[in-house]
This record gives structure tokens, C-alpha cells and sequence, in this order.
């Protein structure tokens, strides 16, 4: 680490770094962006599919299905973004500090910064840190992929109700 000139504390490299790390977290929350709208994008087609098409018995709850591979690649992009976040503050407070040893083997490392929820404590809380664990039930993530498969689950029963109660009934008592 170069002597710090001014209130200066970053250098070029730093900065570089910074941008980069920057760069990857933007990635990130496009990706994890761009997940919700793929989802959002067959769910719509498939729903469409369903109620114009009634020969296709089964392809709503198919769409319930789909709905959750969409949720893990996006809990995984935000988990990623979260890490990303960490390694820049992490860095940051390593740059204020003036540690060396810590600055050489932190510049230029892009592997996320994983904490868990029971490791964060409030002195890492107040520096920025975040928890990447447990981001299933988020409040990004939870209510957009929790009420769409909700929604999905409750017209498939609608939409297919007269062969669910075929099925359900073998006797033929709800004739």
C-alpha cells in the first residue's frame, strides 16, 4: 500500500479493485433481475396454455414446478451479490486501517465473503456486513416467488378441479 496522500486513502490499484468489485455486484442484481422475468415470463405462457387449451390437464402444476428453479438461481445470484458486498466492505476496512498484511492477500480477491446469520455480530453489522445465508425467505425474494407459486397451486386445482375430483372420489360420490 502506497503512502496515503491527504485524506486520500485509496490508490489507483484500490480504486481499480473497487470498480471491478462494483462491476460484479451490478452483475449480480441483473442476473438476479433477470430471473424474476424469465419466471415471470413462462409462468404468463403457461398459464395462457392452460386456460385456452383444456386438453393440457397437469401443465399448471408443471408450471409450479418450474417456479422453483427460477427461486434457487435467483437466491443464488443474491447470495452471490451479498458476498461481493462483504469482500468490498471487508476491503475497504482493511484500506482505513492501514493493515498490510490483510491489503495484499485482499486486493484483487473476487471470491465472495460468506457470513452466516449466527456468525454476524452488530460491531460487523454497523461496518456494513451483511448475512448471506438464509436467503430463501428474503424480502426480495420470498414474496415475489412464494405468492406466484401460491397463485400457480390454486388454478391448477381450479383449472383441473373435475379431474382432481375424479381421482380423489373413486366411488363416485361428489357426482
Amino acid at each position: 500500500m502506497e503512502e496515503n496522500q491527504g485524506n486520500n486513502i485509496f490508490n489507483d490499484d484500490d480504486r481499480q479493485y473497487l470498480e471491478m468489485m462494483q462491476s460484479n455486484i451490478e452483475r449480480m442484481a441483473s442476473n438476479s433481475a433477470n430471473c424474476k422475468t424469465w419466471m415471470l415470463t413462462i409462468f404468463s405462457a403457461f398459464m395462457a396454455l392452460q386456460g385456452s387449451i383444456r386438453d393440457l390437464n397437469g401443465w399448471a402444476f408443471l408450471t409450479a414446478l418450474l417456479i422453483i428453479p427460477f427461486w434457487y438461481l435467483d437466491v443464488f445470484y443474491l447470495h452471490l451479490e451479498r458476498g461481493m458486498r462483504n469482500r468490498q466492505t471487508n476491503f475497504m476496512q482493511i484500506c482505513k486501517n492501514g493493515q498490510f498484511e490483510d491489503y495484499k492477500n485482499a486486493l484483487f480477491n473476487f471470491s465472495p465473503y460468506r457470513i452466516k446469520k449466527k456468525e454476524l455480530d452488530d460491531a460487523r453489522n454497523s461496518q456494513g456486513f451483511v448475512a448471506t445465508d438464509d436467503r430463501w425467505f428474503s424480502k426480495s425474494v420470498f414474496p415475489f416467488y412464494g405468492i406466484t407459486f401460491l397463485v400457480v397451486v390454486i388454478l391448477s386445482v381450479i383449472l383441473n378441479w373435475s379431474i382432481i375430483s375424479e381421482r380423489i372420489c373413486i366411488c363416485g360420490c361428489m357426482k
